[in-house]
């Protein structure tokens, strides 16, 4: 019986030391997962909601607009659709707040 509950023990302990680096690893890939849809487009818009929310990211339209200025836009529409999108993330850059530096 007191082998049995030493066992249960150390397993239970490994359990916990090993659960945080598997998390960490977890976290990792979402991360990699969501920084790479950001850059390709999202599958859906649930993932882009969870993405943006979890690592604060920025919106995947300034990655296809930025394609889209290089290579050439599919139709004036979406030509226009960037145009309104990089207006309004220029007037929030001016808006910004600085984050004050620590006094050295």
């Amino acid at each position: 019986m007191h082998r049995r509950l030493i066992t249960v023990g150390l397993t239970v302990g490994a359990m916990l030391i090993a659960t945080p680096t598997s998390a960490v690893d977890q976290m990792a890939e979402r991360r990699a997962e969501c920084l790479g849809w950001m850059m390709s487009g999202y599958p859906s818009g649930l993932e882009e909601t969870a993405c943006t929310a979890q690592f604060d990211l920025p919106s995947p339209f300034l990655f296809k607009c930025a394609r889209a200025e290089r290579r050439g836009y599919d139709d004036a529409t979406q030509r226009k659709a960037c145009a309104s999108f990089l207006a309004s993330a220029s007037e929030a850059a001016e808006r910004g707040y600085l984050r004050r530096r620590a006094a050295r």
